[in-house]
């Protein structure tokens, strides 16, 4: 049950009772999907076990075949519009969303089972993991910085940067640029402290000709040329979710990122630039273990 991957389905063992679970269907898929989560001894981490053959396995007697992945930077295997886990074929996507919430919850030990092809993505945002993770008692305080970052690591590629600048404390930073009526050029920033639904309730947006010819233009925000299919919470609510992703992101090198003294600062950003984030910090704080 290590962490390392292999093409062969690995065997866990009895996990126990769930300590939360959520069904919900896909978006891509269009699949009924159950999530459940199991508790873990503290400094296992966190791991997806994912189920080739989905709820139908669960309901064959005796098959406890699972590919487990760790949910970290070395199991990432795409960044394209969403950050995917896996392997091969086998894989887990939109993982950002409930990793996010894993960490504004302070929750760092913990199997996460799917049933099915993906992550349910709810209205898009992340409050769905952030209500079942109180709602289970899993959910603590947030944590203190207190990881030391000793000099600044900057990544760039063509326009678009991303920072870690050592600091007292820890904070997000984004700014969203596009040339939308609606959305302009807009910097938000969130730290330690800050409304957390500041960041969980804000939910993922796309153009609504991408989003019509992935088949799911009616289940999440769109923008056309000069507005929105559905009303905006607040006129910043796509930046703010630009940093739930990052913060999802982040999660994947190794700690919780709220843990690390630092303001991250991305400009135009995504997934990719996040991922390099995350594994330039699991060098780091892997090599000073």
């Amino acid at each position: 049950m290590a962490g390392k991957l292999s093409p062969d389905l690995k065997e866990v063992g009895d996990l126990g009772k769930a300590v939360a679970c959520l069904e919900g269907m896909g978006l891509t898929s269009r699949q009924a999907v159950k999530v459940n989560l199991y508790k873990r001894q503290p400094g296992e981490g966190l791991a997806f076990i994912l189920v080739p053959n989905g709820m139908e396995a669960e309901a064959e007697s005796g098959n406890s075949e699972r590919l487990v992945v760790k949910a970290h930077v070395d199991s990432v295997i795409s960044t394209t519009r969403n950050t995917a886990l896996g392997e091969g074929k086998i894989r887990v996507c939109f993982v950002e969303h409930i990793l996010c919430a894993l960490a504004l919850c302070n929750v760092d030990d913990l199997y996460i089972e799917v049933l099915g092809p993906e992550l349910p993505m709810g209205n898009g945002s992340c409050d769905l993991w952030f209500d079942l993770l109180a709602e289970s008692g899993l959910s603590k305080p947030l944590p203190e910085p207190e990881l030391e970052l000793d000099a600044p690591i900057i990544l760039r590629h063509k326009d678009r940067i991303l920072m870690a600048l050592p600091s007292d404390k820890f904070s997000v930073t984004y700014l969203l640029e596009m040339d939308h009526p609606k959305i302009g050029r807009i910097w938000r920033t969130w730290k330690h402290g800050d409304d957390l639904e500041a960041v969980t309730t804000a939910r993922t947006f796309g153009s609504l000709m991408e989003h019509q010819l992935l088949g799911f233009d009616k289940d999440v925000v769109s923008f056309t040329k000069d507005d929105f299919t559905m009303p905006l919470q607040t006129p910043d609510e796509p930046v703010r979710h630009k940093l739930l992703d990052m913060i999802g992101d982040l999660m994947l090198c190794g700690v919780n990122p709220l843990r690390i003294k630092a303001d991250f600062i991305s400009i135009k950003g995504g997934h990719a630039i996040d991922v390099e984030m995350a594994g330039k910090l699991s060098a780091i704080f892997e090599r000073n273990r």
